[in-house]
């Protein structure tokens, strides 16, 4: 159930996490599928709504960086204070040694938590109202293109679950994610915060993760992520998009940089941007296409973040993305 964000339907979100339930919120990057982290019940129900499985992480979204005092370690906190001092509220989540009283279903059994303040007023202001951290994966099910409107919740979870409409996501993509460590800072999930800001704003050395180990002390590293129904097919030259797009009698779509749409007139097209990327997903699959094809001009596969999407969203994306 899709719900204005007026004062009384914020007041009921609240109530409903108050009460154990599970509300769908907007953030600036997709929309999340939030219950309080006390609330082991509710916990589980995101788990089981999503089909998500038990040993991938949540991210913990506060809305104060005290609050987020109380999920890290006391000895991360000088870090914590000083990294999300330079981001927050944004679409940076960071990883520290958790405090004792974070919920293993949380941290996947770890001994880490992952924690963001989100942008946008309607998140922080129903963690407010409900006095609580809120635990909010995306509001998808598991493998699907993240949501980043109130219908593609409602699509996906259908509509007996609340969902507080905030409007699209302004980034549309999942925030970075950044192991802190007290001399480094180590990016487990390439966002639109990159790697360079980071070492511009932080000064610390940013490297990619480098270990397994690293990489599975994150959420949205683990699997297959972001996959419509259809087959994506990853292309690197115009002339490569056009056979894919040519060969068979599979229906095809073509998503490529707007500034590209002319050279393929009379193809089904769709926008390649960090903003429309999970809308055009979708978009596909309500087409009923069987294949998309991506043509990764040199522009995208700059684009980190995008990359490690598209590459998740292929066939390959069952394999561990280093971000590389």
């Amino acid at each position: 159930m899709i719900l204005l964000p007026t004062v009384e339907n914020l007041s009921l979100a609240a109530d409903v996490l108050r009460g154990g339930g599970v509300i769908a919120i907007p953030t600036e990057t997709v929309y999340g599928l939030a219950a309080r982290i006390t609330d082991r019940v509710a916990l589980e129900t995101i788990f089981r709504i999503k089909g998500r499985p038990s040993d991938n992480p949540l991210i913990v979204h506060v809305s104060s960086i005290e609050q987020a005092r109380g999920l890290v370690s006391a000895l991360a906190h000088d870090s914590l204070e000083r990294v999300a001092g330079l981001f927050w509220p944004g679409p940076l989540t960071l990883v520290f040694p958790a405090a004792d009283t974070v919920s293993t279903i949380i941290t996947a059994g770890l001994s880490t938590v992952a924690v963001r303040m989100p942008q946008h007023p309607i998140a922080r202001s129903i963690i407010d109202e409900c006095g609580s951290p809120l635990a909010a994966p995306s509001a998808n099910k598991s493998g699907r293109p993240s949501p980043t409107t109130a219908q593609h919740v409602e699509a996906d979870l259908g509509p007996e679950v609340r969902i507080i409409d905030g409007g699209p996501c302004r980034v549309g993509l999942e925030s970075t994610v950044v192991r802190v460590m007290s001399d480094k800072l180590i990016v487990l999930r390439p966002g639109i915060i990159t790697m360079q800001e980071l070492r511009d704003r932080t000064g610390l050395p940013v490297d990619h993760a480098g270990t397994a180990e690293d990489l599975n002390g994150s959420p949205g590293t683990r699997y297959r992520h972001y996959a419509p129904n259809a087959h994506v097919v990853l292309t690197y030259s115009i002339s490569e998009a056009f056979n894919f797009l040519a060969g068979g009698d599979a229906r095809a779509m073509l998503l490529a940089r707007p500034e590209l749409h002319a050279e393929f007139q009379g193809q089904i097209v769709g926008s390649l941007t960090e903003h429309d990327l999970y809308a055009e997903l979708r978009r596909a699959d309500d087409l009923h296409v069987e294949r998309i094809v991506v043509l990764c001009d040199g522009t995208v596969q700059c684009h980190e973040a995008l990359m490690n999407r598209l590459r998740k969203a292929s066939q390959d994306g069952n394999e561990q993305d280093s971000g590389t």
